[in-house]
């Protein structure tokens, strides 16, 4: 709920803000996982799709420590391209787009600071390599929707094939700023009374 960063948040998606997630990322030196080329609209039961993630790094974020790599302009078609799942059990998740879907040539490192910050857009093409420093990479995922968007809990958008838990139907919300346009969001759900 961090003002600065709401501001910047309402600049991308419109005055009504609805956090519904924050996650924190964790590669262990020289054990953390990659984390395979992939579109986050895949695996959100946000209708219509429209979601900005915020992601702060704790600890620095390197290329050599598996920092998040970008495709820049793989968001603005808005197109969800095809993921394939893979059983494997050295990924962070068990979809990955396409071979030959978008040029990796293209790619950018965002590496970051401690207190450092990027956001990205549901449709952007991103991945990380694995962590084969020395260093530990640490990060927290900061997850918000427009109250124009709907949180639909009764999807499952990736069936479940993701290789991570997750439960849609007990996630909270929290509207932080402005309302909930669509007059459906559940903000009583997952929270404690």
């Amino acid at each position: 709920m961090h003002q600065p960063i709401v501001d910047m948040v309402a600049q991308l998606i419109g005055p009504d803000v609805i956090l519904w997630g924050c996650h924190v990322f964790c590669k262990p030196p020289a054990e953390g996982f990659e984390t395979p080329w992939h579109q986050d609209g895949h695996y959100w039961p946000i209708r219509p799709l429209a979601t900005c993630t915020v992601w702060v790094a704790l600890e620095p974020s390197t290329r050599e420590n598996g920092c998040l790599r970008v495709i820049p302009g793989s968001h603005r078609d808005k197109v969800l391209h095809p993921h394939l799942h893979e059983d494997r059990n050295d990924l962070t998740l068990n979809q990955r787009m396409a071979d030959g879907t978008f040029d990796e040539a293209q790619a950018v490192d965002l590496e970051l600071e401690p207190g450092q910050m990027s956001m990205h857009d549901v449709y952007m093409i991103h991945g990380a390599q694995a962590n084969r420093s020395a260093q530990r990479r640490t990060g927290v995922a900061l997850r918000f929707m427009p109250g124009s968007s709907l949180f639909d809990r009764s999807l499952r958008p990736s069936d479940g094939q993701t290789g991570v838990p997750v439960s849609f139907a007990t996630r909270p919300l929290w509207l932080l700023r402005g309302q909930d346009r669509t007059g459906r969001n559940d903000f009583e759900v997952g929270h404690r009374r």
